[in-house]
Formats: structure tokens, sequence, C-alpha cells
């Protein structure tokens, strides 16, 4: 499903503009993901789905909308999932120099004894964390295998980084947006 206006999402109940990607056309015709929300010009919204958006790349439906013969879009998808880790770890760098991150299961652990909110990152190779456990509750979102250990390290510049901990709502919500969008690049390998 493709969603060409923008004022859709707030008209219908059954879309949700965080499942969608936003991609915007270039002048050389080549189909840009607008992670940033900023590129000018007509843009159209692809569900976060890698098959998804290979089946609506195969279909004439975005030439006729922008109004051209042929899209270059060799590679797209993985442009997509580049994009997305380097917004989410860019992220990660963010939320640990406010202070609202910890490193590691059992600090994790301790600060979900205070804390309602957390996102946990595991990184690809990392024992799995436990499902009937405090990670488990409602307010705790768990994102596994989607990063190698050395790009935890590379965003929070500590060595060892096989798990992360987010504890402030804020950061939570951005970056959770993300993951789930990166989750539908990365689970379709």
């Amino acid at each position: 499903m493709l969603v060409f206006d923008k004022k859709n999402f707030l008209d219908r109940d059954d879309l949700n503009e965080d499942e969608f990607i936003k991609i915007s056309l270039s002048p050389g015709n080549v189909l840009i993901p607008d992670l940033y929300n900023d590129l000018p010009g007509r843009s159209v919204w692809l569900p976060a789905s890698k098959s998804i958006i290979a089946d609506i790349l195969k279909k004439d439906e975005l030439k006729t909308y922008f109004g051209i013969p042929d899209l270059l879009t060799s590679n797209f998808s993985i442009l997509v999932e580049r994009i997305l880790k380097k917004k989410i770890l860019n992220s990660v760098s963010l939320t640990k120099k406010a202070g609202n991150l910890v490193i590691g299961i059992d600090a994790i652990k301790a600060q979900l004894l205070d804390r309602k909110h957390c996102l946990v990152i595991t990184a690809k190779g990392a024992k799995s964390l436990p499902k009937d456990s405090v990670f488990s509750y409602k307010s705790v979102s768990c994102f596994e295998n989607l990063f190698d250990q050395k790009d935890l390290e590379a965003s929070t510049g500590k060595h060892k980084v096989k798990y992360i901990g987010i504890f402030s709502k804020n950061f939570k919500k951005t970056i959770q947006i993300d993951l789930n969008k990166l989750k539908g690049f990365i689970e379709n390998h």
C-alpha cells in the first residue's frame, strides 16, 4: 500500500505513519529514503517492509505518480537499512550523553527496578533475554539481533557492549519507531 498524501495518516485510523518510510525523488530520478523528513519535493510513503517495497518497486505505480518513465532503485532496501542503523546508533549516542543509557544486563535490571520505561537492545550473538523476567513487562521493549556488538561499542564509546538499556520515555519512543522499521528490513534477509 502506498500513501501519497500525509493527510491520509490523519484521516484514516488504519494507517500509522510510524509504520511507513517516506521516500522522495531526486532530480536524477533516484528514489531517496527521507528518514529525517527533510527532503524537498514530492514524496510518497511505503510500508516499512523490505519484501513489500520490493513488490511495489516492480510495479508502475511510482513511475506514474512521479511522472517519469523509469526509476533508479538499485540497492534501495540496503540504503534504507544503512540509514536507519546510522540514525538509531546516533540516537543511542545522544541518549548516553544525556545520561539515560546503561550498559550491561545487570545494570539494566537494576535500573528496571526504579524506572518504568525501558528499551533494551541486544547485540547479535549475545544471549537472549529471559522471557519470564523483568524484560517481559509491558513497559519494556526488547530488540535483539539487529546490530553487531561493534556497532553498539561505537555508539556508546565502550568495549564489550552486548546489552544497552535506554531509560528515557522520549528517547525510547523515537528510537523504538526506527527499530520497528529496521526490523522490517532485517527480518526479511
